[in-house]
């Protein structure tokens, strides 16, 4: 935002207080008004929306999947391990649609889910589940 500086000063006199700054409350809100905002379009947020809602049912899928102890026990041990390549198989057995890219810390799982459609990137579920202390 252009806001003013506090240290400009009215310049048409020439008194002793010229050199002193305006005080900001003594500017007018002009920027406020000159705003150009582009056409409403809601095309791109109806998509993403109908996009969300796969990428709902694929996180509802991997949540119910890591309920199961066995599967989460495997999830967690090869995690521990650092054998990326073993979690992001077992992430894939489940049968989700979309991309899950995942990332683990001693304490949390994060999941990324993207659309199957990368060049087109509308939007991403980020789902993030404590594992540890």
């Amino acid at each position: 935002m252009n806001y003013p500086p506090s240290y400009y000063t009215y310049t048409y006199s020439y008194s002793p207080y010229d050199r002193y700054p305006i005080p900001a409350a003594y500017y007018p809100v002009y920027w406020a008004w000159d705003r150009d905002y582009p056409h409403v379009d809601t095309k791109v947020l109806s998509h993403s929306a109908a996009t969300s809602q796969t990428l709902l049912r694929d996180a509802s899928l991997l949540i119910r999947k890591l309920e199961d102890p066995v599967i989460a026990g495997q999830l967690m041990s090869n995690a521990q391990n650092g054998n990326q390549k073993e979690v992001d198989r077992i992430i894939h057995t489940f049968g989700i649609e979309s991309i899950i890219l995942t990332k683990f810390t001693p304490s949390v799982v994060h999941f990324t889910i993207d659309p199957r459609v990368p060049e087109k990137q509308c939007c991403e579920m980020i789902l993030s589940l404590k594992w540890g202390k």
